[in-house]
């Protein structure tokens, strides 16, 4: 599995409730696309607290084909379209926990934690456990950047958290 990430930074004074109608209207589209194990649409509000405003889906595919269709085949071409050229961060999965009611989620944190350059691998901390209040965890690594990214999904708003970004989630495709 692969996790699949772009960000798109929005100004201060973008009206999010563009986003929120846009996702409203064809978030369902991505329902059931093959290879999809996952798709949260998610943003971040300036007035929530956050940097900035910004529109920030995650993906996380079951198979390099249904990623390579999305991409090359027509499907990302509406956010070229309506957001301009964007690079794709992508993460090898380590682990991915989704509870039963994962699809309550309407919240997720992500935590950027650098790999540090060391001898060994082997005792890095690469997994996390799923706590009670946690409907979802997914951990992905990068090694082109050396970078671990730890997303938490919650059902209700957790607390804000230095170094940790908190994002809202539209809709949950599956």
């Amino acid at each position: 599995m692969q996790a699949m990430q772009y960000h798109i930074t929005l100004p201060s004074d973008y009206d999010m409730v563009i986003i929120r109608q846009r996702v409203g209207q064809t978030g369902h589209l991505m329902d059931g696309f093959p290879g999809l194990l996952f798709k949260a649409f998610l943003i971040g509000e300036k007035a929530q607290g956050e940097q900035h405003n910004s529109y920030c889906p995650l993906y996380v595919w079951q198979d390099d084909k249904g990623m390579t269709d999305f991409i090359f085949n027509g499907y990302f071409d509406n956010i070229l379209r309506d957001f301009g050229w964007r690079p794709i961060e992508i993460g090898v999965t380590a682990s991915v926990v989704l509870k039963e009611n994962f699809e309550a989620s309407k919240f997720v944190t992500l935590e950027v934690i650098d790999i540090a350059s060391t001898e060994s691998l082997e005792s890095f901390p690469l997994h996390e456990k799923i706590q009670e209040e946690e409907l979802g965890k997914v951990i992905s690594y990068n090694p082109d950047k050396w970078k671990k990214n730890i997303f938490t999904f919650y059902a209700d708003k957790p607390q804000k958290q230095e170094n940790i970004q908190l994002f809202e989630i539209l809709h949950i495709s599956r």
